[in-house]
């Protein structure tokens, strides 16, 4: 079976990037439609293992202004403080959630929780249209609109589109269909994930604890447990994570420490090779990349779906300004152009920041080791130290788009 569609804007890549710009779009009337390539809503477990996401407090206000907060604010956990420290060092630093004025520096959330507030919302907007078992085969580029090739199980769906987002992933098909580059710098290193519960409780206390094989994060999380990030190297990550629970606990807290008390118990665990991957430019002609098909970020300090929730505020809020006039088009080259020169500072900022602080961490020789020590030091004791840091970990620093300052797109 053969058919056209037209839209708008096609959004390739139906995870929360996707869907979260879905959602924005949608409440500015404009027609979109989603391809997404899994089959459908995805696992809703309510299980110990539920993946989390940390929301920066910035990010929490753009869930706010397109009203996706409400229904998920209560089985969210604040982040009242974050702790940072170096194992078999002295120095550390501290940054409250109090200090900065602010009821929290951010907040966890299952991503089960997040995706059916996104899925529901797209549901009751009637300009957004999902095509699940959707996959790119083909990229067409005229001066007016984007020809897309789909293929779904039941055949080919031809979509003809004025913007195209290519939100698809790390390895993006979009990407290569247009021809961008991509430059990858691998960490040797494996993120080994799960969900714990320790003997004392959170309260709402974020841990980074660097390590000689990289970070070790402990995040709040609801119902009293902790989310675990816990860096690597690829050749230790398969024996740390194949050992039973008891060892497993062992290792673990000889790495941590006593800063929650014992660790009682631990979920199933999750394991991926960590990779930096950037895309060469964030445009083609009538087309964005967006999430990790533009930036695959390490882990640490929590910064890649945060600065692609930036990017959507920022996007959707070029669009909103033009929407309704009479020569709008969301894939006009000076449009997309403003929206390269607003986020790619940021971009830079959050890559380098995370790529920094990995490399800086993972340094050997002795007196980086010391620089590291009285670094952390000094940023617990200078106020504008610090300050400058709890903003870069709240997203809220450079030009800040409507939705990451309280207000309304259309504000």
């Amino acid at each position: 079976m053969t058919d056209t569609l037209h839209c708008d804007v096609l959004i390739v890549g139906g995870g929360m990037v996707g869907a979260t710009l879905a959602v924005a779009l949608g409440e500015l009337g404009l027609e979109v439609i989603i391809a997404e390539a899994h089959s459908g809503a995805g696992e809703q477990s309510t299980s110990f293992d539920s993946r989390v996401t940390a929301l920066a407090n910035a990010s929490q206000r753009v869930l706010q202004g397109l009203a996706l907060w409400p229904a998920v604010a209560k089985q969210a956990e604040p982040i009242t403080s974050i702790h940072v420290s170096e194992r078999g060092r002295f120095g550390f630093s501290r940054i409250a959630a109090e200090e900065e004025g602010v009821a929290a520096l951010g907040y966890t959330l299952e991503n089960r929780v997040l995706g059916q507030a996104l899925q529901d919302r797209l549901a009751a907007i009637p300009g957004v249209r999902l095509l699940a078992s959707a996959r790119v085969a083909r990229l067409a580029l005229q001066m007016d609109h984007a020809a897309v090739t789909i293929q779904r199980n039941e055949g080919h769906t031809h979509v003809r589109a004025r913007l195209v987002i290519g939100a698809d992933g790390a390895a993006s098909t979009v990407r290569d269909l247009l021809g961008i580059s991509r430059t990858v710098h691998d960490y040797g290193q494996t993120a080994l994930i799960a969900n714990i519960t320790t003997s004392e409780p959170h309260r709402g206390r974020a841990f980074e604890r660097f390590t000689p094989s990289g970070p070790l994060a402990l995040l709040p999380l609801s119902r009293e447990r902790c989310g675990l990030v816990w860096t690597l190297s690829h050749g230790a990550a398969p024996g740390i994570a194949g050992l039973d629970d008891n060892p497993f606990r062992e290792a673990l807290q000889a790495q941590f420490g006593q800063r929650l008390g014992a660790i009682l118990r631990v979920g199933q665990r999750f394991s991926y090779p960590l990779r930096l991957v950037r895309s060469q430019t964030l445009t083609g002609r009538r087309c964005v990349l967006m999430g990790n098909a533009a930036n695959s970020l390490h882990p640490v300090a929590g910064q890649g779906f945060n600065l692609a929730l930036r990017d959507v505020a920022a996007l959707a809020e070029l669009l909103a300004d033009r929407t309704g006039t009479p020569d709008f088009d969301p894939g006009d080259p000076a449009l997309l152009a403003r929206y390269v020169a607003w986020r790619q500072r940021d971009q830079r900022t959050a890559t380098w920041f995370t790529h920094g602080l990995v490399k800086l961490f993972t340094h050997p020789a002795r007196a980086i080791g010391l620089a590291r020590n009285l670094g952390l030091v000094a940023v617990d004791v200078l106020p504008g130290a610090k300050a400058q840091l709890a903003r870069q970990a709240m997203g809220l620093s450079g030009r800040l788009p409507r939705l990451l300052r309280g207000a309304g797109l259309n504000q």
